[in-house]
């Protein structure tokens, strides 16, 4: 046991890029983006193995994620479903979920995918309480506390949620950082401290939180 943190790089990092397998039409995918101006956007594949594992725990399943950009993340969690799971995208660029739908339509994927446009916070609102077993969060920065708020609120209890770089890059350690940085440092305290789930940070690509949502407590004897 230790209690020192370690390094991921060079030698290690190559070790543990090369482990874990990518399905041939994800790998595909990233390389097709790898030039994009926003590739920093795609989910890193160790997440997305995350992802598909989360989403394997309830066969037939339901997720939910908020931000998809080209589908990747959908992707993941598709393939953990399986044909008879549903995934709810949120989308606020009609680009993105154009792209995101035809890719996963292509691949004859769509069936089980809903691209929900427009605003999340406002598709978020609509939806029923304890719907979703997962819910991944990847968009707008300075929204992340409302998101959780809301996937608290629509995943099953012991159901997870997960919320992307909340590392920023590494920003979040400087004291002094603004914009995306202080608002994911401050998502990260509040996700820390929420009364309806426990939460842990993961350094998994940009870093992540995990957070499962808290079962109801049981009655008195």
């Amino acid at each position: 046991m230790s209690l020192d943190r370690l390094h991921v790089h060079g030698p290690l990092a190559d070790y543990l890029d090369g482990l874990g397998e990518t399905p041939d039409h994800i790998a595909a995918r990233y390389e097709e983006h790898a030039g994009h101006p926003s590739a920093q956007m795609m989910t890193h594949p160790d997440l997305g193995r995350l992802l598909g594992a989360l989403a394997r725990q309830r066969p037939a399943g339901r997720a939910i994620e908020v931000g998809t950009f080209v589908g990747i993340s959908a992707a993941w969690m598709l393939d953990g479903l399986g044909p008879d799971g549903r995934l709810d995208a949120l989308e606020l660029s009609d680009e993105y979920a154009d792209l995101t739908e035809a890719w996963l339509g292509g691949l004859g994927l769509a069936s089980g995918l809903t691209v929900h446009r427009g605003p999340a916070a406002e598709t978020l609102a609509r939806l029923d309480a304890d719907t979703y077993d997962l819910c991944y969060i990847d968009a707008d920065k300075p929204a992340y506390p409302l998101y959780l708020d809301e996937a608290a609120r629509i995943v099953r209890p012991g159901g997870a949620i997960v919320a992307d770089n909340v590392f920023s890059g590494g920003l979040v350690a400087d004291p002094e950082a603004t914009g995306n940085a202080a608002a994911l440092r401050e998502f990260t305290r509040y996700a820390l401290s929420h009364p309806g789930v426990d939460t842990c940070v993961l350094p998994i690509g940009d870093g992540i939180t995990l957070s499962i949502v808290r079962r109801p407590p049981l009655p008195a004897p």
